[in-house]
Formats: C-alpha cells, sequence, structure tokens
C-alpha cells in the first residue's frame, strides 16, 4: 500500500512537473491528481521538493544508465556515440516527459538543478567526452576538434528535435518513420563533421 502510494505519487508529479513546473504546482495539486492523502508526500518525500527530486531521478536515471553500459560495453568510439543517438531517441519516444523537465531545468533551475547537473548529466558528458577523444587517439575522429564542443554539438543535435517538437508538429507532418529518420540523419551529419578525412585524393 505504501509503495503503491508512492508511485502514484510519482506518476502524478511527473506529469504535472513536466507541464507545469516545480513552482506552479502545489501539493494540494499533486495530491489531487495522485488520488491520496497530501501528507502523503511528507511521508514519503520530506516535502515538494523531495518528491520533485524523486522524479528528476527516476527520469534522468535513464540517461545515467545509458552512459553506464556505453561504458561498460566494448564498443568502437563512433558505435558509442550511434548507441547514444538511439538510446536518447527510445528514452524521449518513451518517456516523453524528460525533456520537458530537462528545458524546465535549464530556462528556469529549481534548488535540484545542481544535484542533477553533477550526478546525470555530468556523467553522460563525460562518456561522450571519452568516446570522442579515443577516437582522436585512434586516427578515427579529426584531431583539430574541440572536445568539449563536439560533445554539446552532439547533445543538442539530439535533444532539440524534441524540445522543438511542438513547432515542427504544426509546421511538418510528423510520423513516427520520420521522426527515427531525423535521428538517423542527424547522426550521420554528426559523424561526417567530425571523422578524419584521407589525405589521398
Amino acid at each position: 500500500m505504501e509503495q503503491d502510494s508512492r508511485t502514484k505519487l510519482i506518476a502524478a508529479a511527473t506529469h504535472l512537473f513536466a507541464h507545469k513546473g516545480f513552482s506552479a504546482v502545489s501539493i494540494r495539486e499533486l495530491a489531487q491528481q495522485a488520488g491520496v492523502n497530501s501528507a502523503l508526500i511528507s511521508y514519503h518525500f520530506e516535502g515538494k521538493e523531495g518528491l520533485y527530486t524523486a522524479v528528476l531521478e527516476n527520469q534522468f536515471s535513464l540517461m545515467l544508465q545509458l552512459a553506464e553500459r556505453i561504458n561498460k560495453e566494448q564498443l568502437t568510439p563512433e558505435q558509442r556515440i550511434r548507441e547514444y543517438a538511439t538510446t536518447v531517441f527510445n528514452i524521449h519516444q518513451k518517456s516523453p516527459a524528460l525533456i520537458r523537465l530537462l528545458y524546465s531545468e535549464l530556462f528556469n533551475p529549481s534548488p535540484c538543478f545542481e544535484v542533477i547537473t553533477q550526478k546525470f548529466l555530468a556523467k553522460l558528458f563525460q562518456t561522450l567526452f571519452k568516446a570522442i577523444s579515443d577516437g582522436i587517439e585512434a586516427g578515427q575522429f579529426r584531431a583539430d576538434l574541440n572536445i568539449e564542443n563536439a560533445v554539446i554539438s552532439l547533445a543538442g543535435i539530439m535533444n532539440f528535435y524534441f524540445i522543438s517538437r511542438p513547432l515542427t508538429k504544426k509546421l511538418l507532418p510528423e510520423t513516427e518513420n520520420c521522426v527515427r529518420a531525423y535521428n538517423e540523419q542527424a547522426v550521420e551529419i554528426f559523424l561526417a563533421g567530425i571523422t578524419r578525412r584521407s589525405s589521398c585524393g
């Protein structure tokens, strides 16, 4: 029963925080949406901020799992980048709240921003940094790359489509195939830009 109420609160809070932001959601609204007594928010999470932290950790843990999997598997630098691109696409398709929460934190940081940045996003940044660095050392990627900028570019290419999705839906017809096609083309464009060119011809 306790676990059930906790799960209900996280599910309700994920939807509300993603659509309205941390500050605009009240404890009463959270309890009503979850169908539980508001006292359970304090019981399970020690307040609204604790519940919000649990929501962020639940959503951003998907990115941490991605980083850990890429680091564990024996993949080439290019394979690591492709794995990142494919998995980010799948995460956003299955968990649309994640990009809304990320967008909200970027433009209106909550008290949880520093924790989320250091605990989850920094790990993923380091994973992508190492993939590109290893590719340079192996002679696969261009030696003149600024690795930090390349990582930011890759993250931007993969995430911006989902951030701008409300606009692109208005401008362009959208199917699951066209979303996947964007993902596939975007990673090819990125790899074409960082791959070392042959000195022959």
